[in-house]
């Protein structure tokens, strides 16, 4: 018998789905959405997964354990996952049974489905684990786990009880404001103490948190959260951002070759830390949509650039329209000036020398940063909203 590993059967009909979205018969919205993916992705039938075959089933679990399970750079499991690919190994602790039995009855249970998910994720699954599988949840709640593997419990509150210690687990404290996390119930005596504080009428809280947490979006779709976030935030550094010019920064610029660009650096080129920047492909492109920005914006006011001016020539004389016919003032030309000012090589360390932005091309050395591109373009951005802005208005007034 062949056996197949390396893709799980949820992974395959997600595949499957999107292939052909009119398998599903019985959920118009699953329908729709797979229908939109597809349109995206464009996966057909002979799309090709990769994966092993073998004829030797202990070869296969062999490579799903190295895969997942061994900590080499490959998708990691979580709790769960290990233990139920242990017990399908036939070598699964009683801890790890127990885990793979509450799991199953997390999920029957009348919880918001996000919430289960959170539980049994990262962040919250080894707090949940440390309390309902410690010696004290045994006593507390009389587990008895079959060899088979199935959960029965003495205390007839218990799946009440469940959903208490998750909503607890999940807003990091219990209904009194007491904490509740890997720190505070770091030994056994202190989980015995939290087990025992869960009774009848904290279960008599759940709905009431459960309606606290739940949220409906202007769609009617309700969505639970128990994450407390402040309506007050600190905005990022500015050069965290993953390009060139920020999404908030929107030109209108109808010249398609100069608009490629533009939407190229804002949209495309990566400028982040990660080895698939590409700062050197953004300097030089920087450079070009600074001077046919100015080439474009002298061709609308009919003094076309001569084959002799220089890119510092072109500045002063985008700066002189802006000050006389744009009404704009010379402090918000200052950091433009000092592109346009800086002729001599020696300046090509400052920020903004023209010089600089000539390394970008023509130096087999000089290579840019990242994070001075977008310093670059954050001290030159009002610079170009206000030459758009211009260009836009000029051609407005002309066409009526």
């Amino acid at each position: 018998m062949m056996t197949a590993v390396g893709w799980g059967n949820r992974r395959l009909i997600v595949y499957k789905l999107l292939a052909n979205p009119s398998l599903i018969k019985d959920n118009d919205d699953l329908k729709k959405f797979f229908e939109k993916e597809k349109a995206q992705i464009k996966i057909t039938d002979e799309f090709e997964l990769e994966c092993l075959i073998s004829s030797d089933k202990e070869f296969g679990f062999r490579y799903i354990d190295r895969k997942h399970s061994k900590g080499n750079n490959q998708v990691g499991w979580g709790d769960t996952e290990r233990a139920n690919y242990n017990k399908r190994r036939g070598k699964a602790k009683k801890d790890e049974l127990l885990k793979i039995a509450l799991a199953k009855i997390i999920k029957d249970l009348d919880l918001p489905e996000l919430a289960k998910e959170q539980v049994l994720g990262r962040g919250f699954v080894t707090t949940f684990y440390r309390i309902v599988t410690s010696s004290s949840a045994w006593q507390t709640f009389g587990y008895d786990l079959s060899e088979s593997g199935d959960l029965k419990c003495s205390d007839p509150d218990f799946k009440d009880k469940l959903k208490v210690i998750i909503l607890n687990v999940l807003n990091k404290q219990d209904f009194n404001g007491s904490k509740i996390d890997s720190r505070y119930l770091n030994k056994n005596k202190a989980i015995e103490g939290y087990l025992q504080s869960v009774k009848k009428e904290e279960i008599q809280k759940i709905e009431s948190e459960i309606q606290k947490n739940t949220t409906e979006d202007m769609y009617g779709e309700k969505r639970f959260s128990t994450q407390k976030t402040s309506s007050t935030r600190c905005n990022p550094k500015s050069t965290s951002r993953l390009y060139l010019i920020p999404k908030t920064c929107i030109f209108q610029i109808s010249e398609p070759k100069i608009n490629n660009i533009y939407r190229e650096l804002r949209d495309d080129l990566l400028l982040d830390d990660s080895n698939r920047a590409v700062p050197n492909a953004v300097g030089v492109l920087f450079r070009v949509f600074l001077e046919i920005s100015l080439d474009y914006l002298l061709h609308k006011e009919g003094q076309d650039p001569g084959p002799n001016d220089t890119i510092n020539v072109k500045i002063t004389k985008v700066v002189n329209i802006l000050k006389d016919k744009g009404g704009v003032e010379e402090a918000q030309l200052k950091a433009i000036n000092k592109v346009g000012s800086s002729t001599n090589s020696s300046t090509n360390s400052d920020l903004l020398s023209i010089e600089n932005f000539h390394q970008y091309v023509h130096s087999y050395k000089e290579q840019p940063t990242s994070s001075a591109l977008k310093l670059k373009w954050d001290n030159l951005q009002e610079f170009f909203e206000l030459l758009w802005k211009y260009i836009n208005t000029s051609s407005s007034k002309k066409k009526i």
